[in-house]
């Protein structure tokens, strides 16, 4: 039996819960947050549910299950820009921002391909902020900068393509703000050890909260272990560190 096992998935079958869920009843440690949490967090339309009474900004947004033939009434019915995102998914795979209806009709045309479940949710612009949180605290944030478009699968994953920048190069109160933010969605949402909340910073310093991730990248480049570097938490450091949370997490 392993002592822990430190779990990387990314996406369906790894961040929803399943795997967590089978390892508790095979009474299997592991990283991360429990089952529930892990459940929650993956499903962007409940997770929104959970914080829309919290004293949290997040886009407006409306969940939809469709077929090709619901396509014409969903593009007259939903205001543009608007951002197109599968309900459940990660690495930003099928995400779509939609200017106009032409392009909205498209993305929802490619969504059927991620199953034609999605969130259409209010386009916010503003600065791509994303904030890390250890044992419940916030990590300072980190500011994303694509070359083009926004933060999506192509510019995450090809180097050079987006400017990461920590701590984020903003006033202390947003900082302040946004990791509040980050916290207040970890708390409702039952989390445990760490993950990481995605934002848009308006211009007038609100933090707009978009989804959150538990089971963060945790490459040595990747955004935590960056977050972390900013408060002298190595990589090797924090990798023992989660650990050490998650075994707390899991004995109760």
């Amino acid at each position: 039996m392993a002592d822990i096992v430190f779990l990387a998935f990314h996406g369906t079958c790894g961040e929803d819960g399943r795997v967590q869920a089978a390892f508790d009843l095979m009474g299997i440690p592991y990283t991360g947050a429990g089952y529930l949490g892990s459940a929650i967090a993956m499903d962007k339309d409940f997770t929104k549910r959970l914080i829309a009474e919290l004293d949290v900004a997040t886009p407006k947004w409306r969940r939809a299950e469709y077929t090709m033939k619901d396509i014409d009434s969903l593009t007259s019915t939903t205001p543009v820009p608007c951002v197109v995102k599968p309900v459940a998914s990660g690495s930003s795979i099928g995400v779509f921002i939609a200017h106009t209806k032409k392009e909205l009709y498209a993305a929802l045309v490619k969504g059927l391909e991620f199953g034609g479940h999605c969130v259409l949710e209010q386009y916010v612009k503003g600065r791509e902020i994303q904030v890390g949180i250890l044992a419940g605290k916030a990590l300072p944030s980190i500011e994303i900068i694509p070359s083009d478009g926004f933060y999506d699968y192509e510019n995450k994953y090809q180097p050079g393509a987006a400017k990461e920048v920590c701590p984020a190069e903003i006033p202390p109160e947003w900082e302040k703000a946004v990791g509040k933010a980050a916290e207040t969605v970890y708390e409702a949402l039952g989390l445990t050890v760490y993950s990481r909340a995605d934002f848009i910073v308006t211009e007038d310093g609100t933090p707009w909260f978009l989804e959150i991730n538990t089971l963060p990248g945790m490459t040595p480049t990747s955004l935590v272990p960056q977050e972390a570097a900013a408060i002298g938490l190595d990589y090797a450091g924090l990798c023992q560190r989660i650990i050490d949370e998650s075994l707390k997490a899991r004995n109760g």
